[in-house]
């Protein structure tokens, strides 16, 4: 579900993508590993993305920004074109830029129809945990729900046996709006209000 959920992303990217002008570039315009690269970080809504390092990932290799409403996505692809067993790792962060919003789950997705991948997801910064997809099957340990996260690091080993294709990897995010508690000054002002305007409506009633 969560690969045809990235894959429907991947149309909204551009349209979407243009909101707020910062000095990274738009991750829009970001298509190859080598490009992410190149670039450190890139924008995408109210997301921050920067890539730390990677091992194994040649400068080709493909990388899809997408991002619908409240759900944010990067996807991996072509970087398994032989019948070789192949290893990969990537770092990289995800940070929230607007800080009325946080990041509250993160799913793991491969796309392996053959089996024989593992894909590992080492999580730190707001919160500390690892998600697993083995053979491609997304199920509770892919997930972690209920976070608070501003800013998330994710190292990620993913591998294929031979003969076998790993067709893609992906990380999806939802984020939700922090609920704001009005600061105590205002709840003054507020109860000071309702006073006053009990005491109009009393001079209104004796006149």
């Amino acid at each position: 579900m969560r690969k045809a959920l990235v894959t429907a992303m991947v149309g909204s990217t551009l349209a979407l993508s243009g909101i707020g002008a910062t000095a990274a570039p738009m991750c829009s315009t970001i298509v190859t590993i080598g490009a992410w690269a190149a670039a450190g970080s890139c924008d995408q809504g109210d997301k921050e993305w920067t890539l730390n390092s990677s091992v194994n990932l040649g400068a080709g290799v493909g990388v899809i920004f997408s991002f619908i409403g409240d759900t944010y996505a990067m996807q991996l692809v072509g970087f398994d074109t032989s019948s070789a067993a192949g290893t990969w790792n990537l770092n990289y962060t995800i940070a929230v830029t607007n800080p009325l919003f946080n990041i509250t789950d993160m799913f793991a997705g491969a796309d392996n129809p053959g089996g024989g991948s593992l894909l590992t997801k080492s999580v730190t910064g707001d919160a500390a945990f690892t998600l697993t997809v083995v053979n491609g099957v997304e199920d509770a340990g892919s997930e972690k729900h209920l976070l608070t996260a501003l800013t998330l690091t994710v190292d990620e080993n993913f591998s294929v046996d031979a003969g076998k294709t790993l067709l893609s990897v992906s990380d999806t995010f939802t984020q939700t709006r922090i609920p704001q508690v009005p600061l105590p000054g205002t709840l003054a002002l507020f109860g000071l209000g309702l006073v006053a305007l009990g005491a109009v409506r009393r001079i209104r009633r004796s006149s």
